[in-house]
């Protein structure tokens, strides 16, 4: 039996709150150090246990993501903001969605004008065009093959999943705007930590990554419920049935939850899944 079959006969045979819950990893689940918490991972199996999906959407590359995550997830897995859906049994890509290669020079004729360094990321590979021992140390973190590219004249022959630029958090912003003025109606454009500005293709965002998981699933958008924490998760809570910003979250987020935890750290996320599901 296929794995969307046996979840949608677990999902219609218990009803629950909630039939599927969606984790972003970092600033929600888990700090940037440290691994998640095993009181998150007890009780999203009990949760699991009831008969309801879980899984994590994350901004995280392949490889770091199935490292650094610590659930286990029982539905497709969602990285890179939503452009790969993995296969949470063997890690498989189930769907992925590339920016289209000639939007690179475009994106490179804009930042030129910021101070800030630059990666374009394939699955599981960063091409830079600078020596650079952060984004070497970022490469070995994530698990990842790095490639100098002088000017990213490989780079420019495919498709990418995305662009990742780094930065200060003030330039971040600006860099933010201009990108926006000149390209958001092509691509999609967000921050996800206050210092990472990142572009992928329109589609690969959060939200409709939840949407093809719902949609496999035989899932009511209405029955979903997803945790957040910054930039990128505003079109994630936007789009399910019920957003929850957490305790540390960024204020735009937290204009747009449902409901803003009151209490901070895991112990906010673990007193709303014991009200809702125990």
């Amino acid at each position: 039996m296929h794995w969307s079959q046996r979840i949608e006969i677990i999902v219609k045979q218990n009803p629950l709150p909630f039939d599927l819950i969606v984790f972003d990893i970092d600033g929600t689940i888990k700090d940037q150090n440290t691994p998640v918490a095993k009181n998150i991972i007890d009780i999203t199996e009990y949760i699991k246990s009831l008969g309801c999906a879980v899984t994590y959407a994350t901004g995280r590359m392949t490889n770091s993501a199935k490292i650094y995550a610590g659930l286990k997830p029982n539905v497709p897995m969602i990285s890179y903001q939503g452009a790969e859906i993995l296969n949470h049994s063997d890690y498989s890509i189930l769907n992925s969605v590339e920016m289209d290669k000639k939007y690179i020079s475009e994106v490179l004729n804009v930042i030129k004008f910021f101070p800030v360094k630059a990666m374009i990321q394939y699955s599981n590979q960063i091409y830079y065009d600078t020596d650079d021992g952060w984004i070497q140390d970022y490469a070995l973190r994530n698990n990842v093959d790095l490639i100098l590219d002088k000017n990213y004249i490989e780079a420019q022959q495919r498709d990418p999943l995305r662009m990742v630029m780094v930065g200060e958090p003030g330039i971040i912003i600006n860099l933010e705007i201009a990108l926006k003025s000149q390209l958001s109606d092509d691509l999609y454009i967000t921050r996800s930590l206050p210092h990472f500005c990142e572009v992928l293709n329109k589609f690969a965002d959060k939200s409709f990554s939840i949407d093809w998981i719902c949609e496999k699933l035989d899932i009511n958008i209405e029955k979903t419920l997803a945790f957040g924490d910054s930039y990128n998760d505003i079109k994630m809570l936007q789009n399910v049935g019920y957003g929850v910003a957490v305790f540390n979250a960024v204020e735009e987020l937290k204009n747009v939850a449902d409901q803003v935890l009151d209490i901070d750290g895991n112990f906010g996320i673990i007193d709303f899944l014991n009200k809702t599901f125990t």
